[in-house]
């Protein structure tokens, strides 16, 4: 009888500790962030946008460890690239449901690994730039401030995870530059930061020179953030040339991200010959994800020399892109070339295409709508001049406006004010900043209650000028002018950039 009683007590004690083993090892097995090999070239895929072979690699390691929750935040890397560079609204419906069971996932994973904290980081940050792309502001607000949580948790917890600092300084210098028509969205997002703080916790992660695989493997993303940051927020532009530098040291030229972030620099610096040797080199394969933004700089690229062959990338992006924004701009570009070609009719019938294709969301969208409802044409000498500044040719640029008596082109106060803003843009940066001040300075003073961006860029760039002498006074109030100005045109923009030079001022200053 005692016999009979003391082996189901053996039994039951020999279950209940295997059960426990089994549930440790399942959680083990089953909750955890391994970024295994077949990992790591899913993830160099995705960076190639390779999405389909990145595809297959997820689902070999799925079948072959369905504990690990890596794959569900590299689905979730396919997916945010997926529909920020297509816009596709039909994929983003058939997507969006996708995300939140992901998350649910992730949060099943041990807390203890630094992966964990980092995985709903990065897919929530993902998610927010997909919703921002889709207008879905308050919604990305909200989805910003749950990652910087995350990232947050995780410097306390894991302060020597470098990866993290990625999404640690996106969201700090979203934190920096919101502007204060924006304030609400800053407010939901709970977020304080600057440019310069973001910039030092991205570099963090693209200097790594220790032995960590992982870690490196992380340092192109923190390039591809750097770049687009420093050139476009940056106190000099001409600093961003440097990441072009790194993105060569880490042979990772020919991802279609990378190009995008190089010629990007490129274009911003005046150097659109380099940008379209750099275009012209991206692969065309049939396995990488179509990327028709590429087109459009390319378009771009060539535009700023006048050549009118970009009439055919403008096409083919138009033709092919199914997203909202930049359709505005292609097609005022398109009437830019038929204008400049002499084909009034041609610059109209573009026009009335800005008006009724794409959407009005971006700036250059925004500016593209204003030129198109003004039904003015351009003044042909300023449209040549603007166009080969963009592309760095200065001394062109200067003798369209200069070889020439100026009551030949100049006829209204627009044309003035615009005028007295090409010479200075072209001083500037032919490197002749005092030449230049002189002429910001009667841009703002003819313009400053104008609804034209001239004055508004004067005075930003005159901030950039004295920010780079060291001279944070005067950069300060330029920059505060910026502010002041309401622009009609490029307003957003501008103050993201006049905000962004105050706060570096803030933190230099003594």
């Amino acid at each position: 009888m005692c016999l009979h009683h003391k082996r189901p007590k053996a039994w039951f004690s020999i279950m209940f500790l295997l059960s426990w083993a089994f549930l440790f090892s399942s959680f083990s097995s089953y909750a955890q962030f391994k970024y295994s090999q077949d990992c790591q070239k899913a993830y160099q895929a995705i960076l190639n946008l390779h999405f389909q072979d990145a595809r297959q690699l997820i689902a070999s390691e799925k079948s072959s460890d369905p504990g690990n929750l890596i794959p569900a935040y590299l689905e979730n890397y396919i997916d945010y690239l997926t529909l920020f560079i297509s816009e596709d609204h039909i994929q983003y419906d058939q997507i969006k449901p996708r995300f939140q069971a992901r998350i649910d996932a992730l949060e099943k994973g041990y807390e203890t690994s630094p992966y964990f904290n980092f995985c709903l980081g990065e897919s929530n940050l993902q998610w927010a730039f997909v919703q921002m792309k889709f207008g879905e502001y308050t919604q990305a607000a909200l989805r910003v401030r749950k990652a910087n949580q995350y990232f947050s948790e995780n410097a306390l917890r894991f302060p020597d995870f470098i990866p993290n600092n990625i999404g640690l300084g996106i969201t700090h210098f979203l934190g920096g530059i919101v502007p204060d028509s924006y304030k609400w969205i800053a407010n939901l997002m709970g977020i304080s930061g600057t440019v310069s703080q973001g910039l030092r916790e991205l570099k963090s992660v693209a200097d790594y020179s220790g032995n960590d695989r992982l870690y490196n493997q992380f340092k192109p993303q923190a390039l591809l953030y750097m770049a687009m940051v420093s050139v476009n927020l940056g106190k000099n532009k001409s600093e961003a040339l440097k990441v072009v530098e790194l993105f060569a040291k880490n042979n990772n030229t020919q991802s279609p991200l990378i190009i995008f972030a190089r010629a990007s620099i490129m274009m911003k610096n005046g150097m659109s010959e380099k940008a379209l040797e750099i275009l012209k080199q991206r692969p065309h394969d049939a396995a990488s994800f179509p990327f028709y933004f590429l087109d459009f700089m390319e378009g771009n690229a060539k535009l700023n020399s006048l050549d009118t062959t970009a009439m055919t990338d403008y096409k083919y992006f138009l033709g092919h892109f199914r997203g909202g924004h930049y359709i505005k701009s292609a097609w005022q570009k398109v009437g830019w070339l038929q204008f400049i070609k002499g084909d009034t009719s041609g610059y109209r019938q573009a026009m009335a295409k800005v008006i009724s294709s794409g959407y009005a969301n971006g700036e250059e969208d925004k500016q593209a709508l204003h030129e198109a409802q003004s039904k003015q044409l351009p003044n042909l000498i300023m449209l040549r001049a603007r166009l080969l500044f963009d592309g760095g040719y200065y001394d062109k640029a200067l003798a369209e406006l200069l070889n020439r008596p100026t009551k030949s082109f100049l006829f209204t106060r627009k044309d003035m004010i615009e005028y007295s803003y090409r010479l200075g843009r072209i001083y500037h940066e032919s490197g002749n900043p005092e030449k230049a001040l002189s002429y910001y300075r009667v841009t703002i003073q003819r313009g400053k209650n104008e609804p034209w961006y001239f004055a508004a860029a004067s005075a930003l760039q005159m901030g950039l000028i004295y920010e780079n002498k060291g001279d944070l006074v005067r950069a300060d109030s330029a920059f505060h002018v910026c502010l002041e100005c309401k622009p009609a045109e490029y307003k957003s923009s501008l103050s993201q950039k006049a905000k962004a030079g105050i706060n570096r001022i803030k933190q230099d200053r003594p």
